[in-house]
């Protein structure tokens, strides 16, 4: 291990104190919560190439929330391999695999074999075999992912498994984190603050501790397990949305809440009914004009075939809007207006709609970490819904806009009549 771990760092990379002891622990399961910016992706890249390069055969795993996110710690992968001399061949169809073959070249038999994939779909993973299971933002994907597929994995190797992640709530991540500190022989766990990787700024960490709430930083950068009783949405509701059936048909509408100064224009896009409905795509950005932003989401309502885009049209919303609707050729703009009455009414059909597990959502570590910091706090205007300090609630907003929208679009006449331009909002 010391020869391979000294040319990797003739390569470039060197593990702190917290990466080498992820990288030296025997035990079967291994959890470990980590605040942002620890380093990882590369602790868990490393692992897994050094696990190719000292033994004879193995086939591991990498499975993450999203494709997306398990291709960052595969690509990474395969910069370590590279680092160690491990000659590889890589494919991306049907989904990213690297093989290292008897030989070194494609010409003998397959000794090793490093798939990512994404847990998005559990069962789409089933039946599968691994001697090493990781498990990256193991804290945002469904339950049933770790215990009902990745462990029947490892029954029949005897195999390992690493859960890494951000803290989000108490969930089986949580459950098992536990399990190695109160001293089970075959779990280790470790909480691992952003301040043990040295490459940190502290002055960075300090302005964080000042913008984030108590919790909020607790939770990002302290890798601490935290409730709030402030929280809007239940965690076992979020939780549970990850796994809701997908919905194969259906209208599909979009929710959108424009930028304003420092925050970011925010879409959503739901398929489905008002029973039940999948978000299919969401995303945000921003540094952008609002006519730039207008353009986009007509591309996007183009891309998605969305019958109905209902949009913020507060203050200067209401002008956004009305550009929206002048591009608006295949799809309805159904503005709405946030005031003290209408937005906590918006947000509670939105948690009402999880809670009853009517919407699926999408593996999206953005909107699934809003949703955990939106609270509800009181004002002297009544009860205020926002993200928790230092987190933005864009992409929520849009949730709950996408989330009206199509209880209103259902009857599918009002698709029809959306597409043929016969209504306004």
């Amino acid at each position: 291990m010391k020869r391979l771990l000294r040319r990797l760092e003739r390569a470039g990379w060197t593990p702190h104190a917290g990466q080498l002891e992820y990288l030296l622990c025997r035990a079967r399961f291994r959890i470990l919560a980590c605040g942002r910016r620890w380093g990882k992706t590369d602790a868990a890249a490393a692992d897994i190439a050094l696990r190719v390069a000292s033994t004879k055969e193995s086939r591991q795993l990498a499975v993450a929330p999203t494709l997306e996110q398990a291709r960052l710690v595969f690509d990474r992968i395969g910069w370590m391999l590279t680092a160690l001399g491990v000659a590889f061949t890589s494919v991306l169809s049907p989904h990213p695999t690297h093989r290292i073959y008897e030989d070194g070249t494609n010409k003998k038999k397959i000794i090793h074999v490093v798939d990512a994939r994404s847990g998005n779909e559990p069962r789409f993973l089933r039946g599968r075999g691994a001697d090493h299971i990781l498990v990256d933002e193991a804290a945002f994907v469904h339950e049933s992912l770790i215990t009902e597929v990745a462990m029947p994995m490892l029954a029949a190797s005897g195999g390992r498994m690493s859960l890494v992640s951000t803290p989000f709530g108490r969930n089986v991540f949580y459950r098992y984190f536990r399990l190695g500190e109160e001293g089970h022989p075959e779990f280790w766990s470790r909480r691992s603050p952003s301040a043990e990787n040295p490459a940190v700024d502290r002055t960075y960490l300090a302005l964080q501790r000042e913008l984030l709430t108590e919790r909020a930083y607790r939770t990002e950068y302290e890798a601490e397990f935290c409730d709030s009783l402030t929280t809007v949405f239940p965690m076992d509701a979020l939780h549970d949305a990850l796994a809701v059936e997908p919905v194969r048909g259906g209208a599909v509408v979009m929710g959108v809440d424009w930028a304003r100064y420092k925050d970011y224009t925010a879409f959503v896009a739901l398929r489905g009914t008002r029973d039940r409905a999948e978000v299919i795509e969401c995303g945000r950005w921003t540094h952008a004009s609002w006519s730039e932003s207008v353009r986009r989401i007509v591309e996007i309502a183009g891309r998605c075939q969305a019958g109905v885009v209902c949009c913020d049209a507060t203050g200067g919303g209401n002008v956004v809007a009305e550009q929206l609707a002048g591009f608006a050729r295949n799809f309805v703009v159904l503005p709405f207006e946030f005031t003290a009455r209408s937005k906590p009414e918006l947000i509670e059909g939105l948690v009402w709609a999880l809670e009853q597990r009517r919407i699926r959502l999408l593996a999206s570590a953005d909107l699934m970490r809003e949703l955990e910091h939106y609270e509800a706090t009181p004002s002297e205007r009544g009860v205020r819904y926002s993200g928790s300090g230092g987190f933005h609630d864009d992409l929520v907003c849009a949730l709950a806009l996408a989330n009206h929208a199509i209880v209103r679009a259902a009857p599918p006449t009002f698709i029809a009549r959306a597409r043929q331009g016969g209504l306004t909002k």
